[in-house]
């Protein structure tokens, strides 16, 4: 389980808000854990996939914007994430959905997604903040 806090938070409302919703999908995932079924993957694959698309749109959106010299490097983590999940997607259909293949999907979840906002996502909202004292 993941607990929203400040330090979470980048400093730009639209995106904490929706890392916000991110962290409630994996939370309501990891309460689901053990009742692991191909429903219940397939759900929450397809919407993590669709969302995360609509919520990495801004972040881009706002990086092309503010001219964000990082914007490639940040692009291509958005990638790699989605590759993964694509590769889960794929896990799934040629295998058997299991606890543990819930499990490695929400440590995968977990581990990308905390590191990222410290990371990338961090450092955008600091570069958002200082081009908005500046602008």
């Amino acid at each position: 389980m993941i607990a929203w806090d400040e330090s979470l938070a980048v400093g730009v409302d639209e995106i904490d808000a929706q890392h916000q919703s991110i962290i409630a999908l994996i939370n309501d995932l990891a309460t689901r854990k053990n009742q692991a079924d191909e429903a219940t993957t397939t759900q929450a694959l397809h919407f993590l996939r669709n969302y995360l698309h609509d919520h990495f749109e801004l972040e881009t959106e706002l990086m092309l914007d503010m001219g964000y010299p990082d914007l490639e490097a940040h692009r291509q983590q958005h990638e790699l994430f989605v590759n993964h999940i694509i590769f889960f997607e794929i896990e799934k259909e040629f295998g058997v959905v299991s606890e543990q293949m819930l499990a490695d999907i929400l440590a995968f979840l977990k581990d990308w997604f905390l590191s990222h906002i410290q990371r990338e996502d961090k450092a955008l909202g600091r570069f958002v903040r200082t081009q908005a004292l500046s602008g």
